[in-house]
């Protein structure tokens, strides 16, 4: 019987939160606790070998919530230019520790369920695999990829992201509701 694969999880945090206003918004209050704190909540950090969540700064006010969920903040040191480095900081790090998978989520995204982040764990089978969060033709975050994938996740600047990758990966579908990522205000009023 093969080795089960070795998977990591990154939840992406060091946004600038710029559409929001003067806040944070990782920090607003959203259903009784911060924003930030949901994701780290959903996310199954036991099926994983390693678990990281990418900040901009050490000392967020979610930071002792992520570290109880069992995830090992790591400064990104160029958070300023964009998502892209983020994604690029996890997978450098996915590559460093031989993992065969890595997962990418959103910390501005509360929705996502506990057994999303299982489906996705399942699709993630081999090392050219890609799945994604989907809703009929939205392709999202949270995903997961094979580890062949590491060195173009590893290449990405600036806002880019993974949005070439994700157009390519397998559909795990999910209600529209679960794929709302807060930008503003307005959006986090709107769900509560």
């Amino acid at each position: 019987m093969a080795d089960a694969p070795r998977l990591g999880v990154a939840l992406l945090a060091a946004g600038s939160s710029r559409r929001f206003g003067s806040g944070d918004k990782l920090a607003a209050i959203f259903r009784g606790r911060r924003l930030g704190d949901h994701a780290a909540l959903a996310i199954p950090v036991e099926e994983f070998a390693v678990s990281w969540v990418i900040t901009s700064r050490i000392g967020h006010a979610c930071e002792q919530v992520w570290q109880d969920c069992g995830l090992k903040p790591i400064v990104n040191p160029r958070a300023s230019e964009g998502m892209g480095t983020s994604v690029a900081c996890a997978a450098r790090m996915a590559e460093a520790e031989e993992l065969d998978g890595l997962i990418i989520a959103l910390a501005d995204m509360p929705m996502v369920p506990k057994g999303h982040f299982m489906a996705l764990i399942g699709a993630l089978c081999g090392p050219q695999a890609i799945a994604v969060s989907a809703y009929h033709t939205l392709r999202s975050p949270p995903a997961a990829f094979g580890k062949d994938h590491f060195s173009a996740l590893a290449s990405r600047e600036g806002d880019i992201g993974a949005r070439d990758l994700l157009s390519r990966g397998e559909a795990i579908l999910c209600p529209p509701n679960w794929l709302v990522d807060i930008d503003t205000t307005e959006a986090l009023k709107s769900l509560d």
